[in-house]
């Protein structure tokens, strides 16, 4: 797996629109659990950010202290360089996009649209004018007099993305919107939501744990963990550059393997690569690497044999079994890969591109583990930190 860009990506829009939105120093805890550890984050007027990472590290707590719908414990919300703490939600113009697409069942897509609208106090005619302009915008053009149950859900969806943009907020906040979604449903309206986006430029926070979404949706992606923030950046550099070892293994797919670092390289399957920042620069490591970094050739007496090839369309994941007994895998274009079968013996090595080094030992943890695990940790929590 690798992320997706687009030219357009990592660029506030040039017209200006967008507002600027800095989380400082943030801590919050339910009880015993700290859903928010000093999390700072600063997202640039027009910019899309993801918050990326696994259930409970926190994500969600930091959506919805900055929609005022939960309050940090410390710390600052800014927008537009202005503390919007003490603002209730109502008051903080913002549009919110959730999970449940939360429309009422006894409007048509029309009338849920103008709902916000219709708060403000906006006349009948221009708000009808409106919510139909929108619905168009999300491809809903012919739609306005359909009530939920008879739309899909990838179309409800839509009214509600639809809702949110209509009061043209200052920073849209998308809480998990895709993931009741099938996967051909999900992959449409996440690309609809990536060329929205690139037409109105409004500031736009996105939740997920996917991290397909994450990669293919954001200009950055900020990784959290432990409610603290372990890299942000676009997302070619998460993917390719990660910076700790949780970055590491929780984005695509990676291989461990025993190495020994020395003079900013390392050593892995006979072969020298570079290491990349944050890694450990002496001695025994466990050097992290990707699958299409990993390269095989035919040999008879190399260091593994093909474990299994499985197509994947125009790419191949060969399994290979290393002669310590180690499994890696190997991702390769499918034309080359059907010299190879189960069993044959190969060389392994690894391409000449940065890698990260850890110390050698477990994996790290994540707080969706430890919720799982600890039974102190209620459903609750579980849910409360996101």
């Amino acid at each position: 797996m690798t992320p997706e860009t687009d030219t357009a990506k990592g660029a506030a829009r040039a017209d200006g629109s967008g507002v600027g939105v800095q989380l400082v120093g943030l801590r919050r805890s339910f009880g015993p659990t700290r859903a928010l550890d000093e999390l700072s984050i600063d997202i640039a007027p027009g910019e899309f950010v993801a918050f990326l990472g696994p259930s409970g590290c926190g994500k969600t707590t930091a959506l919805r202290i900055i929609a005022g719908l939960d309050d940090a414990d410390s710390g600052e919300v800014l927008v537009g360089g202005k503390d919007i703490r003490r603002l209730p939600a109502n008051r903080r113009d913002m549009g919110m996009v959730f999970q449940a697409y939360s429309l009422f069942p006894n409007m048509t897509a029309r009338d849920n649209v103008a709902f916000g609208l219709r708060m403000r106090k906006v006349r009948k005619r221009a708000r009808r004018q409106k919510a139909e302009e929108v619905l168009g915008l999300v491809g809903l053009a012919g739609y306005a007099d359909r009530y939920p149950s008879q739309m899909s859900g990838g179309q409800q969806q839509r009214v509600a993305l639809a809702r949110a943009l209509a009061i043209e907020p200052r920073v849209l906040l998308l809480d998990e919107p895709l993931s009741a979604l099938d996967a051909k449903v999900r992959g449409e309206l996440r690309d609809e939501i990536r060329r929205i986006h690139l037409e109105i430029g409004t500031t736009t926070v996105f939740v997920t744990h996917d991290q397909e979404e994450a990669l293919t949706l954001a200009d950055r992606v900020a990784v959290i963990n432990y409610g603290r923030l372990q890299q942000i950046g676009p997302p070619t550099e998460i993917y390719e550059r990660p910076r700790t070892e949780f970055v590491a293994d929780f984005i695509g797919l990676t291989n461990r393997l025993p190495g020994v670092a020395k003079d900013g390289t390392v050593a892995v399957l006979d072969t020298r690569v570079p290491l990349l920042e944050g890694s450990v620069e002496s001695g025994e490591v466990t050097v992290l690497v990707r699958p299409e970094a990993m390269h095989v050739t035919p040999r008879d007496d190399g260091n593994g044999r093909i474990a299994m090839v499985s197509f994947r369309g125009s790419i191949c994941m060969l399994r290979v079994r290393l002669v310590t007994d180690a499994l890696v895998l190997v991702q390769m274009p499918s034309a080359e890969a059907t010299q190879f079968s189960a069993g044959d013996p190969v060389q392994a090595s690894v391409r000449s591109v940065p890698v990260l080094a850890v110390a050698p030992g477990d994996r790290p943890g994540s707080r969706a583990a430890d919720v799982e695990s600890d039974p102190s940790l209620s459903p609750d929590a579980a849910d409360a930190v996101g």
